[in-house]
């Protein structure tokens, strides 16, 4: 099972990283037939659909995964559900356009949210039995499936930007990246669904608890920036937001895809305690062994990052960054047990977990902010994080009856080993001198990869030699990297006609 996860969590990784390259390349290409005008009005649009969606985000999908052997009636229910709530949506949406405009003070803004709105349902038609990919483990076809829309979006929405040069472009390709949604699910996917309420109450029992922990976990999100622009202001604000996304690349950019993949592994398990169990622990070891080396690595060139990749104006942001690249890293273990709640079919867990993270955040913010003023927010979330992560442990350890030395073992090891590497590449920047200016903070940058990279592989071997080389994740990937190296290194002799 571990193996299958590894290839889907491949896969997602994969999509991640062509969709991060192509939104690069999208933004630079349109900063330059847009005008900025043309980006904020859509983006006024979007703040008002993003809180609609918000509010309609049952995630059906999930309650699929879920389930051991859904029935046809179950995608059916879950497909008619999709449309009656995209159709919905689409007509709040419409509903809110004049408004909006008015309020915003811009008559254009009613048209693009008419548009949006009508593309919003007709994606609710989309094909429902494209979640048979994540449950059957085939995440070659999912990435398929994202991918294909992905760059069809990207070709209209170049198109029409060099077409009309306006807003509309916008507009015309993320419509279109919805249309083309619809008929690419039909076209790699051979179910046909049809019009159906009869499981309605039985997913609504398990998406319920989606939509409020989708809720929560949003609020939780933007409660700290809603603080920062309140009481420090804009520049503050944007430090802090900036600092937010980089301390969180982990996280956003390798634990989320693999956490797409582990999801539907885990609820093919429900009923092989031991093997969940087992393949529980090795994730979890997957995780560390990757979020706490760059997170502590992110956290310790803080300085290093800002002045390169943002600017010496931004030294603010540095200190927001050291103190959530850590609280990321938190986070990242707790959505591992989140995974776990969801595959056993007990979302109020993951409620659970969040309202602690929420009033953990709340009493700190309250504590730290006045005596610490934007750092102490940051604070904040890393203690709420690092809480809510203690209240999933437990509810963890009960519901697969596992035991926490056992857990825990995969803590360790890849915890000193990032230890030991933070601080090689601490002492090693010392010793260079702070990065007063922009060459200086590169070379740092370029020499703190080796060094921490080979200070953190070194430790992790030395520490799983003086564990007595047990058969552990880091054996798995270490015989898997060397597979590789074997296949690189190995050629095949030429004939002697060639």
């Amino acid at each position: 099972m571990m193996r299958d996860i590894a290839k889907g969590a491949a896969w997602m990784v994969l999509f991640r990283l062509v969709d991060r390259s192509v939104g690069i390349i999208s933004t630079s290409i349109l900063a330059r037939l847009l005008l900025p005008a043309d980006f904020g009005l859509v983006a006024m649009a979007m703040s008002i659909i993003a809180l609609i969606e918000l509010a309609t985000a049952f995630s059906f999908e999930i309650a699929l995964i879920q389930k051991p052997e859904p029935e046809r009636e179950h995608f059916d229910t879950a497909w008619t559900l999709n449309i009656l709530v995209a159709g919905g949506g689409a007509v709040l949406t419409g509903a809110l356009a004049y408004p909006a405009a008015a309020f915003f003070g811009d008559p254009r803004l009613a048209a693009v949210m008419f548009a949006i709105g009508a593309a919003w349902f007709v994606s609710g038609f989309e094909n429902v039995g494209t979640v048979n990919f994540r449950r059957q483990m085939d995440f070659a076809a999912e990435f398929r499936l994202m991918a294909s829309k992905r760059m069809i979006t990207f070709v209209v929405t170049m198109a029409a930007a060099i077409v009309f040069r306006s807003y509309w472009a916008l507009v015309i390709g993320m419509s279109t990246g919805k249309l083309a949604g619809v008929a690419l699910s039909y076209f790699m996917q051979p179910f046909r669904p049809r019009f159906s309420l009869k499981c309605a109450r039985e997913l609504f029992s398990f998406s319920g608890w989606m939509l409020a922990n989708n809720m929560a976990a949003v609020v939780a999100s933007r409660v700290p920036h809603f603080a920062v622009g309140r009481f420090f202001g804009a520049q503050s604000l944007g430090a802090y937001t900036v600092g937010s996304e980089i301390s969180q690349i982990a996280h956003t950019e390798l634990i989320a895809p693999i956490n797409r993949a582990l999801f539907p592994g885990y609820s093919r398990l429900i009923n092989d305690p031991v093997t969940f169990r087992r393949t529980c622990i090795d994730a979890t070891a997957v995780i560390l062994l990757i979020v706490l080396p760059v997170s502590i690595g992110v956290a310790v060139v803080a300085e290093q990052i800002v002045r390169v990749l943002l600017g010496s104006q931004w030294g603010e942001a540095a200190p927001i960054i050291q103190i959530l690249a850590l609280s990321g890293a938190a986070m990242a273990v707790s959505s591992n047990n989140v995974q776990v709640f969801l595959a056993l079919g007990r979302p109020h867990l993951f409620t659970l977990v969040l309202v602690t993270r929420l009033v953990l955040l709340a009493g700190m913010m309250l504590i730290l902010s006045t005596s610490h003023g934007v750092t102490g927010l940051a604070f904040a979330e890393l203690f709420a994080s690092v809480g809510s992560l203690g209240m999933s442990l437990p509810l963890v350890f009960k519901g697969l009856k596992l035991r926490a030395r056992d857990y825990f073992a995969s803590f360790w090891r890849p915890l000193i080993a990032s230890c030991v590497m933070g601080a090689a590449v601490y002492l090693t920047n010392r010793a260079t001198g702070a990065p007063e200016t922009f060459l200086m903070a590169v070379l740092e940058l370029l020499l703190s990869v080796p060094v921490g990279a080979a200070s953190y592989l070194v430790s992790l071997w030395l520490l799983w030699q003086a564990a007595g080389r047990p058969e552990s994740v880091e054996t798995m990937l270490g015989r898997r990297a060397l597979e590789m190296l074997k296949k690189l290194t190995t050629r095949k002799p030429l004939r002697a006609s060639e």
